[in-house]
């Protein structure tokens, strides 16, 4: 399963993750986490929308 994490780097995070430990993005501000292909998919919609307020 591929996992992607985007936002403010923080290594504890990380680790709580790899280490299989439960964390709530709620307790890290401006993270998110995709599963699988859905980074690419978010990214996909992100540009079409900055396409669209040309």
């Amino acid at each position: 399963m591929k996992l992607t994490l985007e936002g403010p780097e923080n290594p504890k995070l990380i680790e709580k993750i790899a280490n299989g430990e439960k964390v709530s993005l709620k307790d890290w501000p401006g993270a998110k986490l995709f599963v699988g292909n859905a980074y690419d998919k978010y990214l996909e919609m992100k540009k079409a929308s900055d396409d669209a307020d040309l």
